[in-house]
């Protein structure tokens, strides 16, 4: 009857996929398509400790707010930092994807970090539920990129994601459905971010934010060779006269900034196929490996993984949404949802396929 009522369920009901990033949350709504993409920052009142906004709305108070208001990110490298602001931001989004309570409970999937704990799941899974959800499901962003970029992890075959996030980098090679070699780096777009203040503090003496960091990181971030770009003019603070200071940067000063972070996550690639069973990396060999996440758009990166690894990479379409995307796949085809989540089977269950196929199944064990 449990099953039934699941199936049912399971068509008639609105369902949203979530990718709960460090730097930004993408949130799908089935019919909908993305309905929006919301930075992971939540705004509170110092004082009393409520949530003013969450979002876009927060995000624009950072490094400007007043100390009444403390603006937070209440994931740091893929991990929950503060449960109870990542329950406030959970329920704003899925009230907004929602627009308002509706008359059926809707499924609702969440991508998370292969690192993420059952803790964490716990504070996410109460979160949505109190904002209305009915089903709560969760997916490791790996298996949710890799259905979104269109690799076929059900075939008996090596598919290879490599998803670089804001807080995490998630390396995986897949088959029939399941994770075969697995690593999650808290390592992504933010520590990039950081390596750039951290760069231009030490050697041009001036101090930036970190919403100056990541467009420059955007503007001019590359791995292998430079592409040409002209400088970017920068404000901050000069540290060496204690005023506000102009800079040009370079290009080629970004990529120094960067390469570092990025040569760790290409040693962990390699790391992960140097385990991978030989079959499958000879699959993996034929067709390559993908990138998504934000991380992907870095320029020169594809490029020079497939140089070092002498195998070809190709990234994947709108990266950043891949996760959201294959998170709301999973739970719209009946296929890939009861192959990474099945049925337990009932006890009249199992006694009725006893029945009906107990004698061929004895007869091909007896065969082996």
């Amino acid at each position: 009857m449990a099953s039934v009522f699941d199936s049912i369920y399971a068509r008639i009901a609105p369902e949203i996929s979530i990718d709960l990033g460090t730097a930004n949350t993408p949130v799908f709504v089935r019919g909908h398509g993305i309905r929006f993409v919301e930075p992971s920052v939540v705004a509170i009142d110092a004082d009393s400790g409520d949530v003013l906004t969450v979002g876009e709305g927060a995000r624009q108070m950072m490094g400007k707010a007043p100390r009444t208001i403390s603006v937070v990110r209440p994931l740091r490298n893929g991990v929950i930092s503060n449960y109870k602001y990542t329950e406030a931001l959970v329920r704003a989004l899925l009230d907004r994807a929602m627009r308002g309570r509706s008359l059926i409970p809707p499924r609702v999937i969440v991508g998370v970090p292969g690192s993420a704990t059952e803790i964490e799941r716990k504070a996410v899974r109460e979160a949505a539920i109190g904002a209305g959800a009915g089903r709560v499901y969760f997916v490791q962003q790996a298996i949710a990129a890799a259905v979104g970029g269109g690799l076929p992890i059900l075939e008996p075959r090596g598919s290879m994601i490599v998803d670089i996030g804001g807080g995490t980098t998630e390396i995986a090679v897949l088959s029939l459905g399941g994770l075969v070699v697995a690593r999650s780096l808290k390592l992504g777009g933010n520590r990039l971010d950081e390596t750039i203040v951290s760069y231009l503090r030490a050697t041009r003496g001036l101090h930036i934010g970190e919403r100056t960091a990541e467009q420059l990181k955007i503007a001019l971030a590359y791995y292998g060779r430079p592409l040409g770009r002209a400088p970017e003019k920068v404000v901050g603070q000069d540290l060496r006269a204690l005023r506000p200071g102009t800079v040009q940067v370079r290009e080629e000063e970004i990529g120094s900034a960067v390469a570092e972070p990025l040569g760790e996550i290409v040693d962990a690639v390699r790391a992960v196929i140097e385990v991978t069973p030989p079959e499958l990396v000879r699959d993996i060999a034929d067709g390559g490996f993908m990138l998504a996440g934000g991380g992907a758009a870095i320029a020169g990166l594809a490029d020079t993984l497939g140089l070092v690894l002498t195998m070809r990479v190709r990234v994947a379409d709108d990266p950043m949404l891949c996760v959201a995307r294959g998170a709301a796949q999973i739970l719209e085809d009946p296929r890939l949802f009861n192959a990474l989540y099945p049925t337990p089977q009932s006890r009249i269950g199992r006694w009725w396929r006893s029945i009906r196929f107990g004698m061929s199944e004895s007869s091909s064990y007896s065969s082996h």
